[in-house]
């Protein structure tokens, strides 16, 4: 058994309000490993989930958001099960106590391939998120909708502390901007004039899909990567976003 809700936010961690579609579980030893890459390549991750009631599995899901319209359906505590057709698993069983909803799954051979980060996890700047950060950097860039890069530099507070300036709308110059300055920033071999853009609305949503996390951190690295790890109680998502030109 596994709450709906928790099952939900499993789901949407990868998701990410529709970015990511079609994805294979790996299940092995009661441990959910899905990894994915966005249709663009500007980002991939992976999640895990060590306490999903299946059996050893690989299995498709082709289309997230109708798996996310029958999960909406039930409540409380949900059961899952498989259908085997001969050696294939072919559909996905949930059940509560009212409704058993069956999901058709997909060929794993029809799933996009990701692509897993093999680079170095050498990193220039690095800082833990709270649940605060996390609602201040979603609100900034929804107050900007339509702009969709947020520009990174470096700022000094008034008692001098070294922090990461969140530019909303940075890349362009007469348009409307919003910045976050988040504290605590570990560096390494930083300039002091740095300046890197990333997807604003990619990173909106892994922020969304992560806002209930225990623990939250962030690392860049200035030749154009961008690393986020969320922790929350057995679930880890780790995203990796490449920079955009600016």
């Amino acid at each position: 058994m596994i709450s709906k809700i928790k099952l939900q936010s499993v789901i949407n961690k990868y998701y990410l309000n529709g970015l990511i579609e079609a994805v294979k579980w790996e299940i092995t030893d009661n441990k959910l490993t899905i990894r994915y890459t966005s249709p663009n390549k500007e980002m991939l991750g992976e999640l895990t989930y060590d306490n999903i009631n299946l059996l050893d599995s690989t299995v498709g899901i082709s289309n997230t958001s109708q798996l996310l319209k029958l999960l909406s359906i039930t409540s409380g505590d949900v059961l899952l099960d498989y259908v085997k057709n001969g050696k294939v698993f072919s559909k996905l069983i949930i059940s509560d106590s009212q409704f058993t909803v069956n999901y058709t799954l997909a060929d794993t051979l029809t799933i996009p391939k990701t692509g897993t980060y093999t680079g170095p996890e050498e990193y220039n700047l690095e800082a833990s998120m709270d649940s605060d950060s996390i609602s201040a950097l979603i609100k900034a860039k929804s107050a900007l909708p339509e702009s969709t890069t947020v520009v990174l530099k470096p700022f000094k507070s008034l008692d001098d502390e070294f922090q990461i300036d969140f530019m909303f709308g940075g890349d362009v110059e007469y348009a409307n901007k919003v910045s976050y300055y988040l504290p605590n920033v570990k560096q390494k071999d930083a300039p002091s004039d740095f300046e890197i853009g990333f997807s604003s609305d990619v990173l909106k949503e892994i922020l969304s899909a992560n806002k209930e996390a225990s623990k939250a951190k962030i690392f860049i690295n200035l030749e154009g990567l961008m690393k986020l790890e969320f922790y929350e109680d057995d679930t880890k998502s780790t995203y990796y976003i490449v920079k955009k030109d600016i």
